[in-house]
């Protein structure tokens, strides 16, 4: 009996270690999969400078009872925004096919910013939600939260911090209303391009490790 035992002790202490193995294997794999996705650090900097620069120029719009130009300038800011993105997503995916890489993961972060972008999309067109001032500023700071959000948790957690200081900002945007946009912008132009910085970087120094 003891010996027995002493036996199937081993097997489920063989059977633990293989499994320990293949979870090892299993993460490096996802760890080396995701050093080679290009985190399109241009996107996101220039959504991040557009946030933060656009949201003050809308308040001060607003409190000059501008509105003529506010809508105005809400597209523009929109327009130049997803040309700018749509052309250095372009350059990304031409990259990874030089390369030969594109991953599940990378197309997984794409519908992730496709599908939530036509959303803010539509429900702008149909004129479906408005803020205070008339605009769309905070559904589109949610849109960016949440497309952060899930980028950090497939990704990597800098853009999960990211997503979730977009949060605090709206909050803290809702309780003190009058100066709504320039919080949101102060919160969300930090939010997207620190995180952006860090994942170039570190995608960067991947390179070299790999080189």
């Amino acid at each position: 009996m003891e010996n027995e035992d002493s036996k199937s002790k081993i097997e489920v202490s063989k059977e633990q270690t293989v499994v320990a193995d293949n979870l090892k294997f299993m993460r490096s794999v996802v760890e080396e999969t995701c050093s080679k996705i290009n985190p399109g650090w241009p996107i996101m900097i220039t959504w991040g400078l557009i946030l933060m620069i656009g949201f003050p120029l809308l308040y001060f719009l607003k409190i000059r009872q501008l509105d003529n130009w506010l809508w105005r300038a809400q597209w523009l800011l929109v327009v130049v925004g997803f040309s700018i993105s749509i052309y250095f997503v372009i350059k990304v995916i031409k990259r990874e096919r030089k390369i030969g890489l594109i991953s599940k993961l990378s197309k997984q972060i794409y519908w992730i910013f496709i599908i939530l972008s036509a959303n803010g999309i539509i429900w702008t067109c149909l004129d479906l939600f408005r803020d205070h001032i008339g605009g769309f500023g905070f559904l589109w700071t949610a849109i960016c939260g949440i497309e952060l959000s899930m980028v950090g948790i497939l990704y990597s957690r800098e853009w999960l911090y990211g997503g979730v200081a977009i949060f605090v900002g709206i909050i803290a945007a809702l309780f003190i209303e009058p100066y709504a946009y320039v919080i949101l912008g102060t919160v969300t132009g930090p939010s997207c391009i620190i995180p952006a910085i860090i994942a170039q970087r570190n995608y960067l120094r991947q390179e070299k490790e790999n080189a």
